[in-house]
């Protein structure tokens, strides 16, 4: 006789590994780092102009006609199937040596937008991980809930076992023992209607991780508050540390390069041109039997736009503007970011204040808790003393839950604002 047996384990799902799985599945994050590799791709010498450009360029020709020629001299040729051969080849090269400045504007453009990528990349990551660790928590913050209804489950279980007891001997009421199972059926139904809120939150999760929507998994058990934070430190690293912005500053300077190529226009350009050719031409018949030719040939292109329609001036004018309307999106992100960044200490440092009172409250319920039902099982209290203390039980377990999950999202929002989210 054979026997097989199979278990099915939930897997254990740490924050860590639920930030390596988003990330690495997210597409918006893939197509983002493509893009900043394709900026780093483009940021080179030659793509701004600086190096010179060379061709090698080759051409053959053959051809047969009637030729026919009269000369000055009195000389005549009329020949009919004349045969003639032309070969070409050299390396060309052109070489821009001035333009304004322009390649130099360009390249620091260049360096700018390969910035701005990396930017662009660590700011979806960024909104990505805030994502991850507030639905993460979350999760678990549901959890914390169904943990501490079973825990009041549990004492309404006892509160019932009391109460029929009582009744038994005839100490206690059959309305004692209606009202126990009535309030602990009220709360085995809301433990139903919690669990159903968990699948959907990890459903949630698994969404943004890119996972099928029925993957079971199971969460850490707490929420661990790590950092204690200041406000002035905050405020003097964000300058240097806030993604946003970094990024505001970079398109300022951004804005400073396209004025630079932009009046680049303003001046003359100085190109040099360089070739070194090889031509022989073969006929049978003409004044020139066979012509070939090797050699050198170098020389300079000056050229200067002295007036196209005042279109650079509008231009330099677009510019101008442009790089304007770049400082003031930097000023007005850098007030959002102060603004944002005062809001969300002042609630940090509440959040932290709550969390320490809830904490201390919890201990205290439960002493009260054991203390009620005690007095119950004696005969000192009535089931509906008891009763208000596990309500005061469950509802401060419920803060407790909140408390924990909020200070932790405020101490997310804080990280990601300084920069600090990704470590």
């Amino acid at each position: 006789m054979f026997f097989s047996c199979q278990s099915f384990a939930q897997e254990q799902l740490t924050l860590e590994q639920a930030i390596y799985i988003g990330l690495k599945n997210n597409y918006e994050i893939s197509i983002v780092r493509n893009s900043a590799v394709m900026a780093s791709n483009n940021n080179t010498p030659g793509n701004a102009g600086m190096l010179p450009k060379v061709d090698l360029q080759a051409s053959t020709s053959f051809a047969n006609n009637a030729t026919k020629q009269e000369f000055v001299s009195g000389l005549v040729v009329d020949k009919s199937g004349v045969q003639s051969n032309n070969i070409n080849a050299g390396v060309f090269l052109t070489w821009t040596l001035f333009d304004g400045f322009k390649m130099f504007a360009s390249h620091k453009k260049l360096q700018e937008l390969e910035l701005m990528g990396t930017l662009s990349s660590k700011i979806l990551i960024e909104n990505t991980l805030s994502q991850i660790i507030v639905n993460y928590y979350n999760v678990v913050r549901q959890k914390q809930l169904i943990k501490g209804l079973s825990e009041n489950i549990k004492i309404s279980e006892e509160r019932l076992k009391i109460a029929e007891m009582k009744f038994n001997i005839g100490s206690g009421s059959k309305l004692d023992v209606l009202q126990a199972k009535v309030d602990m059926n009220a709360q085995t139904s809301n433990l139903y209607r919690n669990k159903t809120i968990l699948s959907e939150l990890k459903m949630n999760l698994n969404q943004i991780l890119a996972r099928s929507p029925d993957l079971e998994f199971d969460v850490s058990e707490s929420i661990p508050v790590e950092f204690q934070l200041k406000y002035e430190e905050l405020k003097t690293e964000m300058q240097n540390t806030n993604t946003d912005l970094l990024f505001a500053q970079r398109n300022v300077a951004l804005s400073n390069q396209l004025l630079r190529e932009s009046k680049s226009q303003l001046f003359p350009k100085l190109n040099l041109n360089a070739n070194y050719l090889f031509s022989r031409s073969e006929n049978q018949a003409g004044f020139s039997l066979l012509n070939q030719n090797l050699g050198l040939n170098l020389g300079l292109t000056a050229s200067w736009t002295i007036f196209n329609g005042l279109n650079t001036n509008n231009l330099i004018k677009n510019a101008h503007l442009q790089m304007e309307n770049a400082d003031f999106e930097y000023k007005s992100t850098k007030l959002k970011i102060e603004h944002s960044l005062m809001v969300s200490y002042k609630k940090y440092q509440d959040d932290q204040k709550i969390l320490a009172l809830e904490e201390e409250n919890v201990v205290l319920v439960k002493e009260a808790v054991n203390i009620a039902l005690e007095r119950f099982r004696i005969g000192a209290s009535n089931s509906l003393e008891l009763k208000e203390i596990q309500k005061s039980y469950d509802d401060s377990l419920t803060r407790l839950a909140e408390a924990r999950f909020n200070a932790k999202v405020s101490e997310t929002q804080l990280m990601k604002l300084n920069g600090k989210l990704i470590r």
